[in-house]
């Protein structure tokens, strides 16, 4: 005769009755902006993602919410089941995109001006029209001007 092992169960698999609602359809924090809200949480911790891909039986839809972030790329046949699969991808570039780290150029007076502008016009009146450039000019071993930027 064979003795089955009783385990106990941990009391936070434990829910008293009552508790759950009629009909579970999900995450109880649903919706468009927490769905976009945690791709992007889950692009900034790990920045070497670049895409998440969800793989579903076709018959499923993927609802109002999760359809908002993710787009079909295709379909996967299965061996295994009698279902095929729908991929879907969310692209990182839609979400938290990634900064480009470069080393300034003159050249991107023109393009940083507005940006310094828009903030504080004290840096132009002090030291002239043309301080950024004479700044990123200026560099040398010790003295380093970088420039980040975001897609083009």
């Amino acid at each position: 005769m064979t003795r089955r092992r009783s385990w106990p169960r941990p009391p936070s698999w434990t829910i008293p009755t009552g508790t759950l609602p009629g009909r579970t359809t999900g995450c109880q924090c649903s919706g468009s902006l927490t769905v976009r809200s945690h791709a992007r949480t889950v692009f900034r911790a790990v920045p070497e993602l670049h895409f998440i891909f969800l793989i579903v039986p076709s018959y499923m839809s993927l609802g109002s919410t999760l359809i908002t972030v993710f787009d079909q790329v295709g379909s996967v046949p299965c061996l295994t089941f009698d279902e095929d699969f729908a991929v879907y991808i969310c692209h990182r570039h839609s979400h938290y995109p990634q900064l480009h780290i470069r080393e300034a150029r003159v050249e991107d007076h023109d393009d940083l001006m507005p940006i310094f502008m828009r903030y504080n016009t004290i840096l132009k009146e002090t030291y002239g029209e043309y301080f950024l450039a004479e700044l990123i000019e200026a560099q040398d071993e010790e003295n380093h001007a970088v420039v980040c930027e975001v897609g083009d």
